[in-house]
């Protein structure tokens, strides 16, 4: 009874060009138990970066109208993130806003991992090499360093000015 509940599904070939497609990519449901789509971000400190978004929130093509009225929207939304970002299955679509020029326009990149904390010795180091190198101002002179109070507990932090009295 079991054997012939199950079916085979042949998917498209050579051999047999009407059969079911398989998915390109894994896609989860949303809340409302709809395919999610697979959209890719405009924003400029996202650009580029992927992620799921329910379709019904875009279309109502495939909806009859009697559940597009009684249905409330769906606001699942969830980023591309682990190994699935990297799916060349996920294809990403070229910059085609008339807002931002193209030149301007980056694809999201993975920030690199941060490095590994610095010993007291690196402190110091770095820390003398910034007082010896002095920044310059936006006028073109180097700074000087201010501090503005020398007792005890120290209340402010140092921190570099121009050493011209005329703009701050």
């Amino acid at each position: 009874m079991l054997q012939s509940r199950k079916r085979k599904i042949w998917y498209r070939g050579e051999a047999k060009e009407d059969g079911p497609v398989p998915p390109p990519i894994p896609i989860p449901n949303c809340e409302c138990g709809i395919p999610a789509e697979v959209k890719q971000s405009r924003h400029p400190k996202t650009a580029a970066r992927a992620f799921y978004m329910c379709s019904k929130n875009l279309s109502f093509k495939w909806i009859t109208p009697h559940i597009y009225e009684s249905s409330s929207p769906c606001f699942f939304f969830q980023w591309i993130d682990g190994p699935d970002k990297f799916d060349p299955r996920i294809c990403l679509f070229a910059y085609e806003d008339e807002t931002m020029p193209y030149h301007k326009f980056k694809r999201w990149v993975p920030p690199p991992p941060n490095p590994p904390l610095m010993t007291a010795e690196e402190k110091a180091e770095a820390a003398s090499i910034r007082v010896t190198s002095r920044p310059l101002c936006h006028c073109g002179v180097p700074c000087k360093l201010q501090r503005p109070n020398l007792e005890l507990p120290v209340k402010f932090t140092p921190f570099f000015c121009c050493k011209l009295t005329t703009h701050y």
